[in-house]
């Protein structure tokens, strides 16, 4: 008789782990289902219509349509509009880029449409103003501006993890500008119009011989680090107040296209030492930067870019 009851009990016992087991199991499984996807916050950031504003290892900021969005990594929680969002959750760096759980995109998008009866901030279309017809500023005057597309032929420049040479860039971008310079009204000659190697002195001699008002060299930049990011406009040590409000005229026109202002700098460039005129080199961004390195490869990109050096130069001389 105990032997027949104490087998029960070592069966009961038996049953009762291999449950325990089982719903251990299917508690493992489906928290490996429950692993979620990242996304960049570039991505999270178009896909909310907004731009990035600000990026660094502290703070990631999002404006556009009325809103703005702060993500701060290290304290682990997001503001929308000024007030505290929620909790940021699980992040991830890859290639010097900051991913964030993919279900923050909902969330957020949900308050800002305003779905659910805690929208912070509501989104009313405004009534459109009547605005003047404005004619394009061409005021140029035939003014001449070198633009000078860096390296060039046996000399490709920074070259980006995929292959993409500097080099290209700079000279796609350079033909932007000159048309754009030229529909204004400006004469623009370029250093280079095709794939081919001109010496730095050859690249100053041509503005000189041109009696230049301005010179611009269009560059992109790279760095061991990939996080590192952002464009720089650089002038000569000891630049004149021409050079200096040459330069801050291209900086402000450039943080319109998203990319992060590392400021204005100066070196000594050959480019920019040489130069009768006033002169800048423009670093558009990182080759060795994941996110920038696309970004410059993108033809809408260098639209942008174009359009932002372009209006720095026109604002410089007064346009609109």
């Amino acid at each position: 008789m105990k032997n027949k009851v104490l087998y029960a009990l070592l069966s009961a016992v038996v049953v009762m782990g291999f449950a325990g087991c089982e719903q251990s199991s299917k508690r493992s499984s489906s928290g490996s289902l429950a692993k979620e996807e990242m996304i960049n916050v570039y991505y999270l950031a178009g896909k909310l219509e907004m731009t990035v504003s600000q990026i660094s290892d502290r703070k990631v900021i999002f404006t556009g349509g009325g809103n703005t969005v702060g993500i701060y990594p290290k304290e682990d929680y997001v503001y929308l509009n000024d007030k505290y969002f929620g909790t940021l959750g699980k992040t991830k760096t890859i290639d010097g880029m900051l991913h964030v759980r993919s279900s923050l995109l909902a969330q957020i998008k949900t308050e800002i449409t305003g779905s659910t009866p805690f929208q912070i901030r509501p989104q009313v279309a405004p009534i459109p103003t009547p605005r003047p017809v404005e004619t394009p500023w061409t005021g140029g005057g035939g003014k001449t501006i070198v633009v000078d597309a860096g390296h060039g032929g046996k000399d490709p420049g920074a070259i980006s993890p995929n292959g993409f040479y500097e080099k290209t860039v700079n000279l796609d971008v350079a033909l932007a500008i000159t048309d754009l310079l030229r529909k204004q009204g400006f004469r623009v000659v370029m250093t280079r119009s095709s794939d081919v190697f001109i010496e730095l002195e050859e690249r100053a001699n041509i503005g000189t011989r041109n009696n230049a008002a301005m010179f611009v060299s269009i560059h992109a930049d790279s760095c061991a680090t990939s996080s590192i990011n952002g464009f720089s406009v650089y002038v000569a040590r000891q630049p004149d107040w021409q050079e200096i409000k040459l330069a801050d005229c291209i900086n402000t026109q450039m943080t319109k296209t998203g990319i992060q202002s590392r400021g204005r700098k100066e070196a000594d460039y050959r480019v920019l030492k040489l130069s009768k005129c006033p002169a800048v080199l423009i670093e558009m961004g990182y080759l060795s930067n994941y996110w920038e390195a696309n970004q410059l490869k993108d033809k809408a990109m260098q639209q942008k870019i174009a359009t932002a050096i372009a209006g720095g130069i026109v604002n410089y001389f007064g346009g609109k």
